[in-house]
C-alpha cells in the first residue's frame, strides 16, 4: 500500500501544550477524539498531532503544502512567530503520484526547499543539507537500470534527470530521522502515539 506522508515536524519546541500550540497555529478548531499510531495518518484527511522524542510532528492533508511557494505563507509565518528560534520542517512523499517535497526553515529563515512530481521540479532553492549530500553520494541506480534506461532511448540528460530525481525522492526519508531518531520509512510506526483530532 503507498504510504502519503504530509508532514510538518518542529525541533524540541519550549512548549508541550498541544491546544496553545494548535491555537497560536490557527489550528485550534481542531477537537482531539483518539490516540493512533503514526500509521493512522496515512493519507489523511484529518489533522493528527503529538510529540515523539522532544519533537513536535503534525501531520495534515494540505499544511505542510502552505511551505512550498515563492514567498511566505501565512501558514509559515505563523509558524515562525510561534517558533521564531526553531528548526521547522515540511516534509511531503506521496509514491501514488511520485511527489515529494522538502522545506526547511532555520530561526526563521528558509535555507532550502525543494519539490517536485511525476519527474518534474518545481522549485530548488538554498544549499544542499547533509542528507542530500549522503544521498547523492550512493548508488541511486545500478548499471544494469542505468543501461536499461539508455536502451529505452532515454538521453544522456534524461538519464541524469532522472537520476537527480530519485535522489530528491528520497530525501524527505532521510530527513525525518533528524526528528524521529531513524527515518520514518524504517521506524516501528507502533511507538510513535498522535492524537487524532476532528
Amino acid at each position: 500500500m503507498a504510504w502519503n506522508k504530509y508532514y510538518v515536524f518542529v525541533k524540541a519546541p519550549e512548549s508541550r501544550d498541544m491546544d496553545a500550540l494548535l491555537a497560536s497555529l490557527g489550528l485550534g478548531h481542531y477537537k482531539p477524539v483518539e490516540e493512533v499510531p503514526l500509521h493512522y495518518s496515512n493519507k489523511p484527511e484529518t489533522l493528527f498531532a503529538g510529540f515523539y522524542q522532544g519533537n513536535l510532528l503534525l501531520v495534515h492533508p494540505d499544511l505542510a503544502f502552505h511551505f512550498f511557494g515563492e514567498g511566505q505563507s501565512e501558514t509559515e509565518q505563523l509558524f515562525i512567530q510561534t517558533f521564531p528560534d526553531k528548526e521547522i520542517a515540511a516534509l511531503i512523499e506521496n509514491s501514488t503520484v511520485g511527489m515529494f517535497g522538502y522545506a526547511l526553515i532555520e530561526k526563521g529563515h528558509k535555507v532550502r526547499m525543494k519539490d517536485g512530481a511525476d519527474s518534474e521540479i518545481y522549485h530548488d532553492t538554498g544549499e544542499l543539507l547533509p542528507e542530500e549530500k549522503e544521498i547523492l553520494a550512493e548508488e541511486i541506480f545500478g548499471e544494469d537500470e542505468l543501461d536499461e534506461m539508455r536502451e529505452d532511448g532515454m538521453s544522456e540528460d534524461e538519464v541524469q534527470a532522472t537520476v537527480r530525481f530519485e535522489a530528491s525522492w528520497r530525501v524527505p526519508d532521510l530527513l525525518s530521522a533528524r526528528y524521529l531518531g531513524e527515518p520514518v520509512g524504517s521506524i516501528d510506526t507502533e511507538q510513535i502515539m498522535l492524537t487524532r483530532y476532528e
